[in-house]
């Protein structure tokens, strides 16, 4: 339970859920439900969160299984004296909607509300959705808060305009005002006498049947009377509570005046703030927008000439004014008719936008011209100062000019999440289903051309890179086998629905009785993962407690199903789709059986799992100061072929694209990755996976004694506060899983203990989901309404956790523009964070870019860049720290109207105690990194061409008659360099090229490598920078290094890899430290025409035995004989034939020595593109 949620008085910060909650409490309330879904999933963990304060007042909070169960228990609530409220998405309304018909219209006791949340820019929502035409075709009142402080207070109202109307009550909120919040003033909570401790009787007796159950012939009396009793009682009630009110009215007549409701009004006073113009023109706020106060409008009238109506999305509201004046003119209770405009503004001026949503500056751009058309001229009561609308137009016109060109960040499924096993496996099998040799040797039949239908959870990221052949069509939620229906007895294709467990209770189970009953060919895959994962993780019915902590009865998705087949033939099996051979195996028996099938995959949610999975790390780490045993995935670069095998199946974040001496690899981002092994399954594409166990004696060791460098940035002075007029703003952006809500968290906090007004909008919208997120927070020293986003070019300091995402806040196009160069300074982490269509090779974008982006768009002498990620992960053990390193920066250099006992407070209460000290330092090296940039320098430089010629030498002097074999190789090396004359990191590659195939095979066949090179430069040219030769260096290499068994053997055990695996995973033998390896193999020799291929997960005294068996080469003469033969032909067709006479001709050579650069992968995923390569080069050396 949290203080804040019984705190009786004074003020504090809440987010836009919480304030519901809160609002909830100080109502009265005795019952929370609804269902789970963005921007209000969080009121849920609300309830969670406070659940001791519910149950010791008799509090009942549920989540029913859809939204119409929600409504139908709101209806149950009425037939005693209770409040109650449901919570649920736009579209989720639209599930409730029969249910609220009957119910609204059968009445109300105590209350009533059902709160919406409405997603006007459509940023996590699958359509547009308004809500206010929804609620008024089911006649219910409409309440739209504007500010933080109506979204607490306003539900008790609510609920007594329900009480007292007779009608349930729509309390829209936006997701801006959702995942929004402030600071507001506080009431004492009203606990409700009747409660699940304090139980009633209903008098059965007392019931109106008539008023109660809707059926004719009592309808249409209903309807009338709601019509002509309730919603006149409902505008009384709502005028006594102040919902509808005049703001700046004088006596004099106004050329204009605004009527604005919900988050519209607060957009509309930002703006006007903004234009210097707020609290000169009058506004009529409407908080009860279904049924309109016809009375106030006509007051409001009358004291204008214009009216215009600021409204999101369509002209809804509009209408109503226009008819209301129009009425009042036409039947004579107004002397003149006054205009009514909105979405069209008179004298061809462009009106407010009627599609998506609002902000700030989409106001200011309207209101410039329309301000200064209507107080331009000097003879108007309301003087304008013209050179503020110009100051902000030419403003908007920079900032707006802002280009830049990056690509999108798509969500993906997290870390870990068992729905990426099923997806991988299910791409696989699409594709090979539709392969005729696949099908006719493995199923013995034609093709089959798979048809996927989506639904709504987690698995909706199947729409997205890399799995989109897995989702081709979308119905509403649970209801992809019902499209399934529709076009099942007119196709011969296989369908596949994929359906959560949430969903499966929601509704999917009408949805297989009807398939069941119909007879389909379709196969439903349950992803059972154990929770609600799609909103946070809130139970569904299957778990074992409910949302205040109850035990419950868990239900079983397989015996539900199995009770829905009776005496069908319905085939049902559950299994864990982490086994992937046998799951692959079973999917497809499943897939071509007849009729319906359901296939449960039960894994559960990554997330949940290795939460509790930290927790327990974290709590051994309390006991005994150290996990004695780790265990991480590892992919060794030099195997590694960057085929993107392993992505494209995957699409997994915890990957990374690392640069290396060979080029781009694929790595493992060490923060992110869970270590499931899901990209190490694909192992028919690649042997450089492997599991790793580090086991340890005592702690490990720090880099750097964070004790003392924690003392010495408590030693350093404090920046003064940056001091700022009226307001001060931050953007912060990230990707999920970042902390740009901690950051947010703690600036909250902070700013409240400094005694400023705090707005803040938190957008997660897929944060967990590797989605872009972002924060806006705005300060101010004295009350004034504002909304909390920021205006374009307004923020005073950008925080970039990721550089993408950062640059994203720059783009007009992104509708974000916050950013300009006389007022934003920019504290970035430079380090890449790569998007899934990055990893998966379809676009990229350079980290030197995104810097010139935003040193040329905010304060290029403020800008402030540099890699936290990579001095968490090595000072910290992990880069979710790098947070507070970025925040301690900001600190440092003076960005921030903070004190440090405000920060350093605001933190205590923002992150967990586990975590406290971890983030503590991370802040204070933060600090120092501000005045010292290379404090955490490593001593590490770029390795030179002799230093590399070095280590290597010493290297082949270590083996078994290894000094005359280190000689010739410096000799042959040196020489050749000293000919080609080239650039020190040209002749570097040389240098480590000519030792790996000294390792490889012999210096003999380095020596063929060599003579190659040298032909190729004897016929290159300066004038073309021997760029052939560069060419060849590097691409004969990658030819001639075949990667066969022996050779990957080699490279998983080499002494190289071995050391910067021992320092990557801080392993120190001194100090009992070992480490070992697990090595993720399918080995596949040719023996005598076959092709023998197994799984074999490998140690690394058997890779020993293996890397000494060269002679197979000899011995197994057919053994890699594709890669051989592409070799030779590579060297006699490509290499033996260069000879230019001309600039064409050279251009058409270098692009065909650099054709091997296409030809990544193992085996059958290399093959076809060494045939693709050859057909190239024909083309290419056709005329040469």
């Amino acid at each position: 339970m949290e203080d804040r949620f019984i705190q009786e008085s004074g003020t504090n910060v809440y987010t836009g859920c919480e304030l519901l909650v809160k609002g909830a409490l100080e109502g009265q309330v005795n019952l929370l439900t609804g269902y789970p879904g963005s921007p209000l999933a969080e009121v849920f963990d609300v309830m969670k969160a406070n659940a001791a304060l519910l149950k010791e007042h008799g509090i009942l909070a549920q989540i029913g299984n859809n939204e119409a169960l929600s409504v139908a228990r709101l209806n149950g609530s009425q037939m005693a004296n209770l409040r109650a409220a449901a919570f649920m998405k736009n579209v989720g309304m639209h599930v409730a909607s029969d249910a609220l018909a009957i119910s609204n219209l059968a009445g109300t006791t105590g209350g009533a509300v059902v709160v919406v949340g409405d997603d006007t820019w459509g940023s996590s929502t699958q359509v547009p959705a308004d809500s206010r035409f929804l609620a008024r075709h089911l006649y219910t009142p409409v309440i739209e808060p504007s500010t933080f402080q109506e979204m607490k207070d306003w539900l008790s109202a609510a609920f007594e305009i329900s009480a007292r109307s007779n009608l349930y009550v729509t309390y829209i909120v936006t997701l801006t005002q959702a995942e929004g919040g402030g600071s507001v003033e506080l009431r004492p909570n009203c606990y409700p006498e009747t409660s699940t401790k304090n139980q009633t009787v209903i008098d059965t007796a007392l019931i109106n049947g008539s008023n109660r159950i809707i059926l004719p012939p009592d309808t249409p009396r209903i309807e009338i009377e709601t019509l002509t009793e309730r919603f006149p009682t409902a505008v009384k009630s709502a005028r006594e509570h102040n919902l509808n009110q005049i703001y700046h009215l004088n006596d004099m007549e106004h050329e204009i005046g605004f009527i604005a409701s919900g988050l519209g009004y607060s957009y509309l006073e930002h703006a006007l703030y903004e234009l210097e113009f707020q609290e000169r023109i009058p506004i009529l706020k409407l908080g009860l927008t279904h049924p309109v106060d016809e009375e106030i409008v006509r007051e409001f009238a009358s004291h204008v000439r214009e009216i215009y109506v600021v409204e999101e999305k369509r002209p809804l509201l509009e209408k109503d004014i226009k008819a209301i004046v129009g009425r009042f003119y036409q039947n004579g209770e107004m002397d003149r008719l006054v205009q009514v405009w909105g979405k069209e503004f008179p004298d061809d001026l462009e009106g407010i936008p009627d599609s998506l949503g609002l902000n700030p500056t989409i106001l200011i751009q309207h209101l410039i011209p329309l301000l200064r058309h209507k107080f331009g001229s000097k003879d108007k009561s309301i003087k304008i100062d013209p050179e503020v609308l110009v100051r902000e137009e030419q403003h908007l016109e920079q900032v707006k000019a802002h280009q830049v060109d990056i690509p999108a960040r798509t969500p993906t499924f997290c870390p870990g999440c068992p729905h990426r096993d099923s997806a991988s496996v299910f791409k696989e099998i699409a594709d090979q289903f539709m392969d005729p040799k696949y099908m006719k040797q493995h199923h013995a039949r034609s093709p089959v051309d798979l048809v996927f239908h989506g639904d709504i959870g987690c698995y909706s990221m199947l729409k997205y890179e890399p799995f989109p052949r897995l989702m081709h069509n979308l119905s509403a939620m649970a209801l992809g086998g019902g499209a399934g229906a529709g076009i099942d007895p007119f196709i011969m294709n296989k369908q596949i629905v994929f359906m959560g467990d949430s969903t499966f209770f929601h509704g999917g189970m009408s949805a297989i009785s009807d398939s069941i009953k119909n007879g389909q060919d379709l196969t439903y895959v349950i992803l059972d993962n154990q929770t609600t994962g799609m909103t946070g993780h809130q139970p569904t019915p299957s778990t074992e407690d409910d949302i205040l902590g109850n035990p419950t009865f868990a239900q079983d998705i397989e015996k539900v199903v199995e009770g829905l087949a009776g005496d069908a033939d319905l085939f049902i099996i559950r299994t864990n789709p982490e086994n992937r051979v046998e799951y692959k195996k079973l999917v497809e028996e499943t897939v071509l059986k007849p009729g319906v099938k359901i296939l449960i995959a039960d894994k559960e949610c990554g997330i949940t799992y290795h939460r509790r999975l930290r927790r327990d790390h974290q709590q051994t780490i309390k006991e005994r100061g150290f996990l004695s045993v780790e265990k991480h995935i590892n992919i060794t670069p030099e195997v590694c072929e960057f085929c993107l095998e392993c992505t494209n199946a995957t699409g997994c974040p915890g990957l990374k694209i690392a640069e290396t001496d060979y080029g781009p690899k694929i790595g493992i981002d060490q923060s992110n990755c869970v270590s499931d092994g899901a990209c190490a399954r694909i192992k028919w594409a690649c042997p450089s996976f492997e599991e790793v166990t580090i086991t340890r004696k005592r702690p490990p060791r720090q880099q750097v004694d964070l004790g003392v460098m924690s003392a010495d940035s408590a030693e350093l002075p404090p920046p003064p506060p940056r001091t700022f007029d009226q307001t001060w703003s931050v953007h912060a952006a990230g990707v999920g899983g970042m902390g740009i809500g901690t950051i947010s968290k703690v600036l909250v906090l902070a700013g409240q203990a400094q005694g400023y007004h705090v707005k803040f909008f938190d957008k997660k919208g897929l944060a967990i989901r590797n989605g872009g997120v972002y924060t806006n927070l705005i300060y101010s020293k004295v009350a004034v309404e504002l909304s909390p986003i920021i205006p374009y070019g307004k923020a005073d300091l950008l925080i970039g956790m990721d550089m993408l995402e950062a640059v994203r806040g720059l783009d007009a196009k992104a509708g974000f523009c916050v950013a300009s160069t006389n007022r934003t300074a920019a504290i970035v982490n430079t380090a890449k964070t790569d998007t899934v269509t990055t990893l998966i090779g379809q676009d990229d974008f350079k980290v030197t870019d995104l810097e010139n982006w935003l040193q040329r768009y905010t304060d290029a002498d403020a800008y402030f860049g540099v890699d936290v990620f990579e001095i968490s992960e090595r000072h910290l053990g992990n880069k979710l720290y790098a947070n507070m390193m970025l925040l301690g920066v900001a600190f440092q250099r003076g960005h921030l109207p903070l004190e440090l006992e405000n920060i350093q407070s605001a933190l205590k209460l923002a992150v967990r105690p586990a975590d406290l000290e971890t983030n503590q330092r991370a802040f204070d090296m933060g600090r120092r990194l501000a005045v010292d940039p290379d404090a955490f320098a490593t001593a590490q430089q770029q390795q030179t061409y002799k230093t590399l010629l070095r280590e290597k030498c010493d290297s082949l002097a270590r083996k078994r008659r290894g000094g005359t074999l280190a000689h010739e190789y410096e000799v042959l090396v040196q020489q050749t360099v000293e000919k080609l004359e080239l650039d020190d990191e040209t002749n570097r590659s040389f240098a480590l090229y000519v030792y790996d195939l000294i390792q490889f095979e012999n210096l003999e066949y380095a020596r063929l490598y060599v003579e190659k090179v040298k032909r190729i430069h004897s016929k290159d040219v300066s004038e073309m920078g021997y760029r052939a030769t560069k060419a060849a260096i590097k691409y004969l290499h990658k030819v001639m290094l075949i990667k066969d068994e022996v050779y990957v053997a080699h490279l998983l055990t080499s002494e190289t890899k071995l050391r910067r695996d021992k320092e990557l995973y801080n392993v120190i033998e001194a100090s009992g430290d070992k480490i070992k390896y697990l090595h993720l193999n399918r080995p596949r020799f040719t023996i005598m025409g076959r092709d023998l291929q197994w799984d074999m997960n490998t140690r690394n005294w058997q890779l020993n035995l293996m890397k000494r068996m060269r002679f197979l080469r000899r011995l197994l003469s057919q053994w890699h004989k594709l890669e051989k033969v592409f070799r030779d032909w590579y060297i006699a067709e490509v290499i033996d034939t260069f000879a230019p006479h001309d600039r064409e001709s050279y251009e058409d050579h270098v692009s065909a020595i650099e054709i091997p650069e296409e030809v990544r992968g193992y085996r059958e995923v290399r093959y076809p593109k060494m045939e693709n390569a050859r057909t190239k080069v024909e083309e290419l050396l056709r005329n040469t």
